[in-house]
Protein backbone atom coordinates (compact mmCIF):
# COMPACT_ATOMS: atom_id res chain seq x y z
CA UNK A 1 0.00 0.00 0.00
CA UNK A 2 1.29 3.43 -0.87
CA UNK A 3 1.62 6.01 1.85
CA UNK A 4 1.73 9.68 0.88
CA UNK A 5 3.38 12.59 2.57
CA UNK A 6 1.80 15.74 1.18
CA UNK A 7 3.45 19.14 1.33
CA UNK A 8 2.55 22.58 0.09
CA UNK A 9 4.71 25.49 1.10
CA UNK A 10 5.91 28.78 -0.28
CA UNK A 11 8.95 29.40 1.92
CA UNK A 12 12.59 28.98 0.92
CA UNK A 13 12.64 25.32 1.93
CA UNK A 14 9.74 24.07 -0.20
CA UNK A 15 9.13 26.34 -3.14
CA UNK A 16 6.79 23.96 -5.00
CA UNK A 17 3.86 21.64 -4.17
CA UNK A 18 4.83 17.99 -4.46
CA UNK A 19 4.02 14.47 -3.22
CA UNK A 20 6.57 11.97 -1.97
CA UNK A 21 5.67 8.26 -2.17
CA UNK A 22 7.52 5.98 0.21
CA UNK A 23 7.35 2.97 -2.11
CA UNK A 24 8.98 4.56 -5.12
CA UNK A 25 11.09 7.07 -3.26
CA UNK A 26 10.15 9.55 -5.93
CA UNK A 27 8.53 12.96 -5.98
CA UNK A 28 5.47 13.79 -8.02
CA UNK A 29 6.09 17.45 -8.62
CA UNK A 30 4.02 20.46 -9.65
CA UNK A 31 5.73 23.59 -10.95
CA UNK A 32 7.91 24.37 -13.93
CA UNK A 33 11.34 24.57 -12.28
CA UNK A 34 10.66 22.24 -9.36
CA UNK A 35 12.32 19.09 -10.76
CA UNK A 36 15.83 20.53 -10.81
CA UNK A 37 15.30 22.23 -7.44
CA UNK A 38 14.26 18.99 -5.73
CA UNK A 39 16.92 16.95 -7.50
CA UNK A 40 19.54 19.14 -5.84
CA UNK A 41 17.80 18.83 -2.48
CA UNK A 42 17.46 15.02 -2.81
CA UNK A 43 21.25 14.60 -2.71
CA UNK A 44 21.19 15.79 0.90
CA UNK A 45 17.82 14.28 1.86
CA UNK A 46 18.38 13.87 5.65
CA UNK A 47 19.59 17.44 5.96
CA UNK A 48 16.72 18.58 3.75
CA UNK A 49 14.06 17.00 5.98
CA UNK A 50 15.78 18.18 9.18
CA UNK A 51 15.85 21.71 7.84
CA UNK A 52 12.20 21.43 6.89
CA UNK A 53 11.21 20.31 10.37
CA UNK A 54 13.34 23.02 11.98
CA UNK A 55 11.80 25.72 9.82
CA UNK A 56 8.30 24.55 10.63
CA UNK A 57 9.06 24.66 14.37
CA UNK A 58 10.25 28.26 14.28
CA UNK A 59 6.74 29.67 14.67
CA UNK A 60 6.20 30.64 18.29
CA UNK A 61 3.77 28.50 20.26
CA UNK A 62 0.57 30.55 20.33
CA UNK A 63 0.11 30.50 24.15
CA UNK A 64 3.49 32.23 24.42
CA UNK A 65 2.45 35.16 22.24
CA UNK A 66 1.44 38.35 24.03
CA UNK A 67 -1.95 38.86 22.41
CA UNK A 68 -2.31 42.36 23.88
CA UNK A 69 0.86 43.55 22.18
CA UNK A 70 0.20 41.84 18.85
CA UNK A 71 -3.39 43.02 18.55
CA UNK A 72 -2.61 46.66 19.35
CA UNK A 73 0.61 46.94 17.38
CA UNK A 74 -0.91 49.28 14.80
CA UNK A 75 -3.33 51.16 17.02
CA UNK A 76 -2.44 53.08 20.16
CA UNK A 77 -6.11 53.99 20.50
CA UNK A 78 -7.13 50.35 20.50
CA UNK A 79 -4.71 49.78 23.38
CA UNK A 80 -6.31 52.71 25.20
CA UNK A 81 -9.79 51.20 24.84
CA UNK A 82 -8.66 47.73 25.90
CA UNK A 83 -6.63 49.05 28.84
CA UNK A 84 -9.50 51.28 30.01
CA UNK A 85 -11.86 48.30 30.00
CA UNK A 86 -9.39 46.13 31.92
CA UNK A 87 -8.72 48.89 34.43
CA UNK A 88 -12.45 49.38 35.07
CA UNK A 89 -12.94 45.65 35.71
CA UNK A 90 -10.00 45.52 38.10
CA UNK A 91 -11.33 48.59 39.90
CA UNK A 92 -14.75 46.98 40.30
CA UNK A 93 -13.23 43.84 41.86
CA UNK A 94 -10.40 45.34 43.93
CA UNK A 95 -12.06 44.34 47.19
CA UNK A 96 -10.45 40.97 46.49
CA UNK A 97 -6.85 41.12 47.84
CA UNK A 98 -5.42 39.36 44.78
CA UNK A 99 -7.20 41.71 42.38
CA UNK A 100 -6.12 44.71 44.48
CA UNK A 101 -2.47 43.82 43.87
CA UNK A 102 -3.08 43.73 40.12
CA UNK A 103 -5.03 46.99 40.28
CA UNK A 104 -2.27 48.82 42.17
CA UNK A 105 0.32 47.75 39.60
CA UNK A 106 -1.87 48.64 36.63
CA UNK A 107 -3.26 52.00 37.78
CA UNK A 108 -0.13 54.20 37.43
CA UNK A 109 0.63 52.71 34.01
CA UNK A 110 -2.83 53.37 32.55
CA UNK A 111 -3.02 56.86 34.04
CA UNK A 112 0.33 57.77 32.49
CA UNK A 113 -0.80 56.37 29.13
CA UNK A 114 -4.02 58.40 29.28
CA UNK A 115 -2.16 61.59 30.09
CA UNK A 116 0.39 61.09 27.31
CA UNK A 117 -2.37 60.25 24.85
CA UNK A 118 -4.41 63.33 25.76
CA UNK A 119 -1.36 65.56 25.31
CA UNK A 120 -0.65 64.03 21.90
CA UNK A 121 -4.26 64.37 20.81
CA UNK A 122 -4.26 68.05 21.77
CA UNK A 123 -0.94 68.80 20.08
CA UNK A 124 -2.01 66.97 16.91
CA UNK A 125 -5.12 69.15 16.71
CA UNK A 126 -2.96 72.25 17.11
CA UNK A 127 -0.63 70.93 14.40
CA UNK A 128 -3.57 70.53 12.03
CA UNK A 129 -4.50 74.15 12.66
CA UNK A 130 -0.89 75.30 12.13
CA UNK A 131 -0.70 73.34 8.89
CA UNK A 132 -3.93 74.94 7.70
CA UNK A 133 -2.48 78.39 8.47
CA UNK A 134 0.73 77.63 6.56
CA UNK A 135 -1.23 76.29 3.57
CA UNK A 136 -3.46 79.35 3.67
CA UNK A 137 -0.41 81.66 3.39
CA UNK A 138 1.00 79.60 0.53
CA UNK A 139 -2.29 79.86 -1.34
CA UNK A 140 -2.45 83.58 -0.63
CA UNK A 141 1.02 83.93 -2.10
CA UNK A 142 0.10 82.06 -5.28
CA UNK A 143 -3.29 83.75 -5.72
CA UNK A 144 -2.54 87.34 -4.71
CA UNK A 145 0.99 88.15 -3.62
CA UNK A 146 2.57 86.98 -6.88
CA UNK A 147 0.21 89.15 -8.93
CA UNK A 148 1.03 92.13 -6.71
CA UNK A 149 4.77 91.60 -7.20
CA UNK A 150 4.41 91.47 -10.97
CA UNK A 151 2.27 94.63 -10.88
CA UNK A 152 5.03 96.41 -8.92
CA UNK A 153 7.71 95.30 -11.41
CA UNK A 154 5.90 96.16 -14.68
CA UNK A 155 6.18 99.99 -14.49
CA UNK A 156 9.97 99.64 -14.32
CA UNK A 157 10.52 96.54 -16.48
CA UNK A 158 7.81 95.66 -18.96
CA UNK A 159 6.66 92.10 -19.50
CA UNK A 160 8.62 91.84 -22.78
CA UNK A 161 11.95 92.97 -21.30
CA UNK A 162 14.88 90.71 -20.52
CA UNK A 163 14.80 91.86 -16.89
CA UNK A 164 11.17 90.87 -16.40
CA UNK A 165 11.78 87.44 -17.90
CA UNK A 166 14.88 87.00 -15.72
CA UNK A 167 12.87 87.84 -12.59
CA UNK A 168 9.93 85.59 -13.48
CA UNK A 169 11.45 82.97 -15.81
CA UNK A 170 8.74 80.37 -15.25
CA UNK A 171 5.82 82.65 -14.46
CA UNK A 172 3.54 81.58 -11.63
CA UNK A 173 4.13 77.82 -11.98
CA UNK A 174 6.85 77.45 -9.27
CA UNK A 175 4.65 79.36 -6.80
CA UNK A 176 1.78 76.91 -7.37
CA UNK A 177 3.80 73.71 -6.96
CA UNK A 178 2.10 70.87 -5.11
CA UNK A 179 5.24 70.60 -2.95
CA UNK A 180 5.40 73.17 -0.16
CA UNK A 181 9.20 73.16 -0.13
CA UNK A 182 9.34 74.08 -3.82
CA UNK A 183 7.02 77.05 -3.25
CA UNK A 184 9.28 78.29 -0.48
CA UNK A 185 12.33 77.87 -2.73
CA UNK A 186 10.55 79.89 -5.43
CA UNK A 187 9.93 82.82 -3.05
CA UNK A 188 13.48 82.72 -1.72
CA UNK A 189 14.85 82.65 -5.27
CA UNK A 190 12.66 85.60 -6.27
CA UNK A 191 13.93 87.62 -3.32
CA UNK A 192 17.56 86.86 -4.18
CA UNK A 193 17.00 87.89 -7.79
CA UNK A 194 15.24 91.14 -6.86
CA UNK A 195 18.19 92.18 -4.71
CA UNK A 196 20.28 92.48 -7.87
CA UNK A 197 17.96 95.20 -9.22
CA UNK A 198 18.32 98.46 -7.20
CA UNK A 199 15.24 99.94 -8.83
CA UNK A 200 13.16 97.10 -7.38
CA UNK A 201 14.22 97.54 -3.75
CA UNK A 202 10.60 98.15 -2.69
CA UNK A 203 9.49 94.89 -4.32
CA UNK A 204 12.39 93.02 -2.69
CA UNK A 205 11.40 94.45 0.71
CA UNK A 206 7.79 93.30 0.26
CA UNK A 207 8.89 89.80 -0.78
CA UNK A 208 11.23 89.69 2.25
CA UNK A 209 8.36 90.64 4.58
CA UNK A 210 6.12 87.95 3.11
CA UNK A 211 8.97 85.45 3.36
CA UNK A 212 9.19 86.15 7.11
CA UNK A 213 5.49 85.31 7.47
CA UNK A 214 5.93 82.07 5.54
CA UNK A 215 9.03 81.01 7.47
CA UNK A 216 7.39 81.71 10.83
CA UNK A 217 4.34 79.67 9.86
CA UNK A 218 6.51 76.82 8.60
CA UNK A 219 8.69 76.85 11.73
CA UNK A 220 5.59 76.67 13.94
CA UNK A 221 4.28 73.78 11.90
CA UNK A 222 7.49 71.75 11.85
CA UNK A 223 8.16 72.36 15.55
CA UNK A 224 4.76 70.91 16.35
CA UNK A 225 5.45 67.86 14.20
CA UNK A 226 8.75 67.29 15.99
CA UNK A 227 7.03 67.39 19.38
CA UNK A 228 4.35 64.99 18.16
CA UNK A 229 6.91 62.48 16.91
CA UNK A 230 8.71 62.50 20.27
CA UNK A 231 5.46 62.10 22.22
CA UNK A 232 4.28 59.31 19.91
CA UNK A 233 7.53 57.44 20.56
CA UNK A 234 6.98 57.69 24.32
CA UNK A 235 3.40 56.47 23.92
CA UNK A 236 4.63 53.46 21.95
CA UNK A 237 6.98 52.56 24.81
CA UNK A 238 4.11 52.86 27.28
CA UNK A 239 1.89 50.72 25.04
CA UNK A 240 4.41 47.92 25.41
CA UNK A 241 4.42 48.40 29.20
CA UNK A 242 0.62 48.05 29.30
CA UNK A 243 0.71 45.01 27.04
CA UNK A 244 3.17 43.28 29.35
CA UNK A 245 1.14 44.17 32.44
CA UNK A 246 -2.06 42.83 30.94
CA UNK A 247 -0.27 39.66 29.88
CA UNK A 248 1.01 39.28 33.45
CA UNK A 249 -2.50 39.88 34.78
CA UNK A 250 -3.90 37.28 32.42
CA UNK A 251 -1.53 34.69 33.89
CA UNK A 252 -2.41 35.65 37.47
CA UNK A 253 -6.14 35.62 36.73
CA UNK A 254 -5.88 32.17 35.15
CA UNK A 255 -4.26 30.91 38.34
CA UNK A 256 -6.90 32.56 40.50
CA UNK A 257 -9.83 31.22 38.50
CA UNK A 258 -8.32 27.85 37.62
CA UNK A 259 -11.54 26.08 38.67
CA UNK A 260 -13.77 28.54 36.82
CA UNK A 261 -11.66 29.74 33.91
CA UNK A 262 -14.52 31.55 32.13
CA UNK A 263 -14.33 34.23 34.83
CA UNK A 264 -11.07 35.45 33.29
CA UNK A 265 -12.93 36.71 30.21
CA UNK A 266 -14.80 39.23 32.36
CA UNK A 267 -11.60 41.22 32.81
CA UNK A 268 -10.88 41.80 29.12
CA UNK A 269 -12.77 43.30 26.19
CA UNK A 270 -12.43 40.33 23.87
CA UNK A 271 -14.62 41.83 21.14
CA UNK A 272 -12.40 44.91 20.91
CA UNK A 273 -9.24 42.81 21.14
CA UNK A 274 -10.26 40.68 18.15
CA UNK A 275 -11.44 43.59 16.02
CA UNK A 276 -8.90 44.67 13.37
CA UNK A 277 -8.18 48.39 13.56
CA UNK A 278 -5.44 50.96 13.11
CA UNK A 279 -4.91 54.54 14.21
CA UNK A 280 -5.80 55.65 10.69
CA UNK A 281 -9.40 54.67 11.47
CA UNK A 282 -9.51 57.38 14.14
CA UNK A 283 -8.91 60.19 11.67
CA UNK A 284 -11.05 61.49 8.86
CA UNK A 285 -9.95 64.02 6.25
CA UNK A 286 -12.11 65.20 3.37
CA UNK A 287 -11.76 67.89 0.70
CA UNK A 288 -14.48 69.06 -1.64
CA UNK A 289 -16.42 71.96 -3.10
CA UNK A 290 -19.93 73.30 -2.58
CA UNK A 291 -21.82 75.41 -5.10
CA UNK A 292 -23.06 78.92 -4.34
CA UNK A 293 -26.13 78.96 -2.11
CA UNK A 294 -26.14 75.14 -1.86
CA UNK A 295 -25.24 72.48 0.71
CA UNK A 296 -23.00 69.44 0.41
CA UNK A 297 -23.34 66.37 2.65
CA UNK A 298 -20.16 64.55 3.68
CA UNK A 299 -20.78 61.05 5.12
CA UNK A 300 -18.55 60.11 8.06
CA UNK A 301 -17.07 56.59 7.64
CA UNK A 302 -18.55 53.88 9.86
CA UNK A 303 -15.08 53.04 11.22
CA UNK A 304 -14.84 56.53 12.69
CA UNK A 305 -16.43 56.48 16.16
CA UNK A 306 -18.24 59.79 16.46
CA UNK A 307 -18.62 61.40 19.88
CA UNK A 308 -19.29 64.87 21.28
CA UNK A 309 -15.64 65.69 22.02
CA UNK A 310 -14.18 64.68 18.66
CA UNK A 311 -11.77 67.33 17.41
CA UNK A 312 -12.89 69.13 14.23
CA UNK A 313 -10.92 71.50 12.02
CA UNK A 314 -12.94 73.19 9.28
CA UNK A 315 -11.12 75.08 6.55
CA UNK A 316 -12.79 77.51 4.15
CA UNK A 317 -10.51 77.73 1.09
CA UNK A 318 -12.65 80.33 -0.65
CA UNK A 319 -11.47 83.94 -0.68
CA UNK A 320 -15.02 85.26 -1.09
CA UNK A 321 -17.74 83.13 0.50
CA UNK A 322 -18.64 82.28 4.10
CA UNK A 323 -19.22 78.59 4.85
CA UNK A 324 -21.14 76.87 7.63
CA UNK A 325 -20.38 73.37 8.94
CA UNK A 326 -22.82 71.30 11.01
CA UNK A 327 -23.75 67.68 11.74
CA UNK A 328 -27.01 66.04 10.76
CA UNK A 329 -28.64 62.62 10.60
CA UNK A 330 -30.19 63.67 7.29
CA UNK A 331 -28.03 64.19 4.20
CA UNK A 332 -30.51 66.71 2.81
CA UNK A 333 -30.60 68.91 5.93
CA UNK A 334 -30.54 72.62 5.08
CA UNK A 335 -29.65 74.08 8.48
CA UNK A 336 -28.95 73.42 12.14
CA UNK A 337 -29.35 75.74 15.10
CA UNK A 338 -25.88 74.67 16.28
CA UNK A 339 -23.18 75.14 13.65
CA UNK A 340 -19.71 76.51 13.00
CA UNK A 341 -19.32 79.48 10.66
CA UNK A 342 -16.02 79.92 8.86
CA UNK A 343 -15.16 83.12 7.04
CA UNK A 344 -13.31 83.22 3.72
CA UNK A 345 -9.71 81.89 3.84
CA UNK A 346 -9.89 81.02 7.54
CA UNK A 347 -10.06 77.88 9.67
CA UNK A 348 -12.09 77.02 12.75
CA UNK A 349 -11.07 74.47 15.38
CA UNK A 350 -13.89 73.10 17.52
CA UNK A 351 -15.46 69.83 18.67
CA UNK A 352 -18.33 67.84 17.25
CA UNK A 353 -20.88 68.94 19.88
CA UNK A 354 -20.21 72.61 19.17
CA UNK A 355 -21.01 71.91 15.52
CA UNK A 356 -24.36 70.29 16.24
CA UNK A 357 -23.41 66.65 16.62
CA UNK A 358 -25.88 64.35 18.40
CA UNK A 359 -26.17 60.55 18.48
CA UNK A 360 -27.30 59.34 15.08
CA UNK A 361 -25.75 62.23 13.14
CA UNK A 362 -23.53 60.66 10.47
CA UNK A 363 -23.26 63.54 7.99
CA UNK A 364 -21.32 66.77 8.01
CA UNK A 365 -23.26 69.38 6.07
CA UNK A 366 -21.29 72.18 4.40
CA UNK A 367 -23.43 75.20 3.52
CA UNK A 368 -22.24 77.90 1.13
CA UNK A 369 -23.60 81.37 1.96
CA UNK A 370 -21.74 83.05 -0.91
CA UNK A 371 -22.35 83.60 -4.60
CA UNK A 372 -19.47 81.49 -5.96
CA UNK A 373 -18.49 77.84 -5.71
CA UNK A 374 -16.18 77.36 -2.73
CA UNK A 375 -13.62 74.70 -1.84
CA UNK A 376 -13.33 73.39 1.70
CA UNK A 377 -11.50 70.84 3.79
CA UNK A 378 -12.46 69.18 7.06
CA UNK A 379 -10.35 67.09 9.42
CA UNK A 380 -11.65 65.10 12.36
CA UNK A 381 -9.88 63.16 15.10
CA UNK A 382 -11.57 60.82 17.56
CA UNK A 383 -11.62 62.07 21.12
CA UNK A 384 -9.55 60.29 23.74
CA UNK A 385 -11.89 58.35 25.99
CA UNK A 386 -10.53 58.03 29.53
Amino acid sequence: MLKFINFYATDTILKYPFVYTRKSGRFRICGTDSCEYLRRKWSSWPFFMLTLITEKMKSLWSPLINTFEVNTRYSRRKMLRIANHHFARLQAMKADPIILVLFNLFEPAILLYRNMFSNLNSSESISLSNTALFEKLLDEMADNWFDDWQTMVRPIYGTDTIEFIAIFPHGKAPFQSSQYAMRMVAVEGLHTTLLTYPLLSAVAADVAAKLVLLNNARDTQTEGFGTNIFTASMIEDQRLVLADLMDDNLCDLKKKYRKNIKMVENYFDLAELRKPSSDADSRFVFSGAVEAGMTSAVPVPDKFKLSANDSCVFWNKSNMAELQFFFSANASAADNSIKTSVLAMTTAQTNAAESGWAPGAKFIIVKNLGTVTSEFELRMTEAVVV
